[in-house]
């Protein structure tokens, strides 16, 4: 099929007659230089205009509609596709008309167009505004059809105004063109302009000018900008045309117009390249908006997903397409085979796309060390991530902005057809730029992942120049030996594509933009962060990446910690690279907090809405209450999925039939929703992130009261970390303005901060003790904490005055939306904790009802045990924890068992929140024994820890036993040899205490602490042998002495040459048979060797000499347990007993009697002895 062109002048490259009397050329030179100025000035603008109301209107309608990603899309889509369709619709007329200052009137009426509509947008908003309501609450559930006719809604609103944009181009293109050797030219350099002007505001506005004139100060900006174009062009061509009605001819020249009466066929080679140049332009359109589409959620994760982050790469984007237009275009007309080039320019745009893909994907390290390199000067900071995208955004960027101005010249093939050809050009652009910006998020990313995306895109950018090429280039070997280049290039591309691009998952999974990566100290270098630093950084993760959800509305990952020392594990969720959730105690407390607090004080909370899916932890302990009805809105379905980790935590939210799961916005729902709610809860990321700004604003927080029941409770999540008083005051004076009877809490139990809720009344400040009370049977349903007093959560209220807290000033609002721009500047701000809650504390203002609650829970012993129990379930200590006044065995019971259920579970690195020595045992005993059957891998890793508590908390033998093990797997370990080398020493076992001395010090040659032991321990030694010498001559000389015998086994055993001590306690023992100390001796001696039945053996011996020291039974007890032999220990224990052992606390946490302790002969024993 042909393409064929409408032309009224068969002589197509004919030029403009322009001569004119020789006084008059200057002049007229002048005049129009002037004219073709001015328009390239208000074209500049133009583009600066669009891209503000692309953002305004965007912010404005996804306000209504959602910022759900099929939303958003269809804005695009419909802005977008209005470009292309006033594009098209300009070209097939613009034609017709002779008079260039017509065309001059026509853009100056479309730009006036534009901004009247600016102007009367926010009021069709608000008109629409039922309409989507409507909609929504009758067919989201049908989501097709829904998002259909939202798609026509947004049609109606923007068709207008950005057909007209659209048709801006093809008007000028046609007024600038006046000869066919400067088409490329002229066509670049409108573009160019134009696009350099659409990244200029992109630019301006997405940093300075709504901060600075607020949104509809900057739309009333926009809407004077393109006023004064059209005024500029409407008078000027008015003048013009005044002026050559009196002889200015030259400026007022017709030029060639095309019409329906005479046509001209082109040449049946030129319509196969012309089919060929546009196929090639829509799959460039297509590839760019992907590129674009794929690297914003790239660069979101590497260097943060902020409004400005995404302001940069989207001025990057653009200005390196109109650097490539601008360079094309001057270029396109001093080539020969335009076709040629343009070709080239793909196959490298699409190499160029795969390589810098590869080096953007491992950039984390870089741009980590890059940002806090320079994160004390926001602005240094954004101009240098900015130059640092310009480098790796170039090369593609630039490749694919010569597309338009070479498609426009191979396309023009006669000045009558030039808004035609460009028009008609643009529109088919368009079309795959809206495809590709579709595709990349709706199908490509959610199938195919990030990489096999730029894979795909590149290898079809690859594929169409090889077919085009081919088609093209046949015939003469001339012109396929012009191929040769091209199809090596193409092919290089190809093999690129097998390599290119393969990113580290794990290290995509959490973003090192907001936190500075730990390289162990290792200085690096910027080239070797970029090359190198990707692969360090993953070497030293432990993690396991268990779930990789790169889809439609975002990406969120799910990484599982290594086991820990008891061998537990933490689930972690991530969104954009930052941690949203995970299944760890310090993370528990918010998320509890966030559903409880405001379910225990409200009187009858039926129907719950909840802002934010992630874990699900919050929604599932909603499900403890008796609700009839439980909302949960989640924007992205990575996140559901993401969910089911953590089942063992949510309640299995998901399956509870009360449970109602809407994909959606949650400004969105409440926007558009009928549905009332007793309870709103909104959990939200950090307001950094971009878009969550708009969740913290007055309008929000009013939707959200309005969709309140009478006497109904709003809380909003807030942290203090990265963000300063001001921002923090900011949001609660805002919460403040729109629930004046409200308050503030910490969710950490212990601590101010750094995580609060914002609690605010619709109605009555209904914070009674008594339906607290009512409603505690359900909170203690939940296994995530100990719930056990319904006062707990008074403890944890620091304000109940915000207006005085957060004084006067500005409020957060749509309008004025300061928190966007702001608290991504504190993004790195380390100090800001302390700080507010420093404010915090000083400010505090309690009600006198609540003072009087606490000053009746604090004495209160019981109270205060469930206070213990609800810390300790959220893994919260402080020193002496334990010391509660006026305690009762009963109570001490309690709370000893509470310890012990929380050390049994907790890997710990010391006791000292402990205070009573028998408790702390207990809790070191049930600590080690949970360890002992830990499922670690690292089983001397898990010993040295054992051995590590024992030592600490003076259980030199099971300290002794546990470094000897750990030094069986680890002989290398240095810290496991001096650590039983010290509890040696101070057993007084010098010789084997020394010996390890040394075996540590071979290790770890430095150490000062061990030289010293060393020294100490050999001086001993030096001392014992001394005194050994002495006693063996003694011995010699008194061979029936066995006292010599017996001090010489004391001082072996000093020494630690345990078989020496054996043998000299044996001897004095033939000289005396009933010497009660040496058997006593000698049964421990072979204790320590582990010989059970020996050390039993003279236990008995001992019975007769002192039947009734309960002692010797016990230990004998002790001896079996530790052999596993129930019975004969059992029945040894009872002889104990019957003889006088009643140390019950010892015999219940004695670790020697473990074997027995959970047997029913014990308990039966226990409860005939114990009492």
């Amino acid at each position: 099929m042909g393409c064929v062109f409408f032309i009224r002048n068969p002589f197509i490259a004919k030029r403009i007659d322009m001569q004119v009397n020789d006084n008059s050329s200057h002049g007229l030179i002048k005049s129009s230089t002037f004219l073709f100025t001015l328009i390239l000035i208000c074209f500049f603008i133009s583009g600066f205009t669009g891209l503000i109301y692309e953002i305004l209107w965007t912010r404005l309608i996804v306000k209504v509609i959602g910022s759900a990603p099929f939303s958003v899309s269809i804005v695009l889509t419909v802005f977008m596709g209005g470009l292309g369709l006033g594009s098209y619709l300009a070209g097939k007329r613009i034609d017709r008309i002779k008079n260039p200052l017509t065309l001059v009137r026509i853009y100056g009426v479309l730009e006036l167009i534009i901004a009247a509509y600016g102007l009367v947008f926010p009021l069709l908003l608000i008109v629409f505004k039922p309409v989507f309501s409507l909609l929504y609450n009758q067919l989201f559930s049908y989501f097709w059809l829904y998002n259909l006719i939202t798609f026509i809604g947004c049609c109606i609103l923007l068709i207008i105004p950005v057909t007209c944009m659209g048709a801006t181009l093809p008007v000028l293109c046609r007024f600038f063109v006046t000869r066919i050797d400067s088409v490329g030219t002229h066509i670049g350099r409108l573009y160019g302009l134009n696009t350099i002007g659409a990244a200029f505001g992109s630019l301006i506005c997405g940093f300075w000018l709504i901060q600075v004139l607020n949104v509809h100060g900057t739309l009333i900006l926009a809407v004077c900008l393109n006023s004064f174009i059209g005024m500029v062009c409407l008078l000027v061509s008015r003048e013009k045309m005044l002026s050559g009605s009196t002889g200015n001819a030259g400026v007022t020249r017709d030029i060639p117009s095309s019409g329906r009466e005479r046509t001209i066929s082109i040449a049946p080679e030129d319509r196969k390249i012309i089919f060929l140049a546009l196929l090639i332009f829509a799959v460039s359109g297509f590839s760019a908006m992907a590129y674009e589409v794929i690297w914003i959620k790239l660069l979101g994760i590497i260097i943060g997903p902020t409004t400005y982050s995404f302001t940069i790469v989207l001025v990057t984007f653009i200005s390196c397409l109109a650097l490539g237009s601008l360079f094309f275009g001057r270029l396109a007309d001093r080539v020969k085979n335009t076709m040629h080039l343009l070709l080239y320019t793909q196959v490298f745009a699409a190499i160029a796309a795969l390589y810098f893909s590869q080096i953007m994907g491992e950039s984390q390290v870089f741009f980590s060390k890059l940002i806090f390199h320079y994160k004390d000067s926001f602005t240094v900071l954004q101009i240098v991530k900015a130059s640092v995208l310009f480098a790796f955004m170039f090369i593609p960027t630039f490749f694919l902005g010569a597309t338009f101005p070479l498609v426009g010249k191979i396309c023009t093939k006669s000045l009558e057809n030039t808004g035609w050809s460009i028009g008609s050009a643009y529109a088919v652009n368009t079309v795959g730029a809206v495809l590709g910006s579709f595709s990349a998020g709706f199908v490509l990313v959610p199938l195919l992942g990030k990489e096999n995306s730029i894979r795909l895109v590149s290898g079809i950018q690859l594929m169409i120049p090889l077919v085009a090429a081919l088609l093209v280039f046949t015939g003469k070997m001339e012109k396929r030996k012009r191929l040769i280049p091209l199809i090596v290039s193409i092919f290089i591309g190809l093999f690129l594509l097998t390599v290119y691009p393969s990113w580290d998952r794990k290290m995509l999974s959490t973003g090192k933009y907001h936190r500075a990566v730990d390289l162990g100290g290792r200085e690096f270098g910027w080239l070797e962060s970029l090359f190198s630093g990707m692969e360090i950084v993953s070497s030293e993760e432990k993690r396991e990446l268990v779930y990789f959800g790169d889809g439609i509305g975002g990406f969120t990952t799910v990484m599982l910690s290594e086991p820990d020392i008891l061998g537990d594990r933490i689930y972690s969720l991530y969104n954009s690279g930052k941690a949203d959730a995970s299944s760890s105690q310090k993370d528990m407390y918010t998320q509890l907090l966030l559903a409880h607090f405001p379910m225990l004080f409200h009187e009858d909370p039926k129907t719950v809405l909840v802002l934010g899916l992630a874990s699900g932890i919050t929604s599932g302990e909603v499900l403890h209450y008796p609700v009839d009805r439980l909302d949960t809105i989640e924007i992205n379905q990575q996140v559901v999925e993401a969910s089911n980790f953590f089942i063992p935590w949510n309640n299995n939210l998901l399956q509870n039939p009360k449970s109602n799961l809407i994909i959606q916005d949650g400004r969105a729902h409440l926007e558009l929703t009928n549905q009332t709610y007793d309870v709103i809860i909104s959990e939200p990321s950090n307001p950094w992130m971009a878009g969550l700004a708009s969740l913290f604003t007055h309008e929000f927080m009013t939707l959200a009261r309005n969709r309140l029941n009478e006497n109904g409770i709003y809380v909003q999540w807030l942290h203090s970390y990265q963000m300063d008083w001001p921002t923090f005051a900011l949001i609660g004076r805002t919460f403040s303005e729109v629930f004046p009877k409200s308050l503030i809490v910490t969710t950490d139990p212990l601590n101010i901060g750094p995580d609060f809720l914002l609690v605010g009344f619709k109605g009555e400040y209904r914070l009674k003790p008594e339906i607290a009370e009512k409603n505690l049977s359900y909170a203690v349903k939940s296994t995530n904490m100990t719930f056990l007093d319904s006062t707990l959560f008074y403890r944890q209220i620091l304000n109940e005055n915000l207006s005085v807290l957060f004084e006067n000033g500005p409020i957060n609002t749509d309008n004025e939306p300061v928190l966007e721009f702001s608290a991504p500047k504190l993004l790195h701000y380390l100090d800001s904790t302390d700080e507010i809650a420093g404010m915090i504390r000083e400010r505090r203002s309690l009600r006198d009802k609540t003072m009087e609650i606490l000053s009746e829970s604090l004495p209160d012993t019981e109270k205060q045990i469930d206070y213990l129990a609800y810390l300790l379930s959220f893994g919260k200590t402080f020193p002496k924890m334990d010391s509660i006044p006026n305690v009762s065995a009963v109570q001490k019971k309690r709370m000893e068992r509470h310890l012990i259920d929380y050390c049994r579970k907790t890997p710990l690195q010391d006791f000292s929140f402990i205070a009573d020595p028998g408790i702390r045992k207990a809790c070191v005993l049930a600590h080690i024994e949970v360890a002992e059957k830990s499922t670690y891998e690292d089983k001397a890793a898990v010993y040295y820890y054992m051995g590590y508590h024992c030592l600490r908390n003076n259980l030199k033998d099971e300290g002794i036993h546990y470094f000897q093990e750990t030094i069986k797997l680890d002989p290398d370990n240095a810290s496991a040899h001096f650590n039983l080398g010290y509890l040696l020493f101070h057993q007084r076992s010098f010789l084997l205490a020394a010996d390890h001395f040394r075996k540590a010090l071979k290790i770890r040659p430095e150490d000062d602490q061990t030289k010293q032991f060393l020294k100490d321990a050999e001086a001993i030694i030096h001392k014992i042998d001394a005194s050994i010498q002495q006693f063996e001559k003694a011995a010699e000389q008194n061979p029936d002495n066995h006292l010599i015998c017996f001090t010489l086994a004391d001082l072996n055993q000093k020494k630690g040459d345990f078989q020496q001590a054996i043998i000299w306690n044996e001897k004095a023992l033939s000289i005396k048979p009933d010497f009660i100390h040496a058997i006593n001796k000698l049964a421990f001696l072979h204790s320590m060797q582990k010989e059970y039945d020996k050390s039993i053996e003279y236990f008995k011996r001992m019975i007769p000499l002192r039947p009734f020291q309960s002692s010797i039974y016990y230990n004998i007890a002790c001896l079996y347990s530790k052999q596993n032999r129930i019975e004969e220990s059992i029945h040894w224990l009872q002889q104990a007993v019957e003889n006088g052992y009643h140390d019950w606390e010892q015999i219940r946490t004695d670790e020697d009697l473990s074997a027995i302790r959970n047997t029913d002969l014990f308990f039966q024993l226990e409860a005939k002895y114990s009492g």
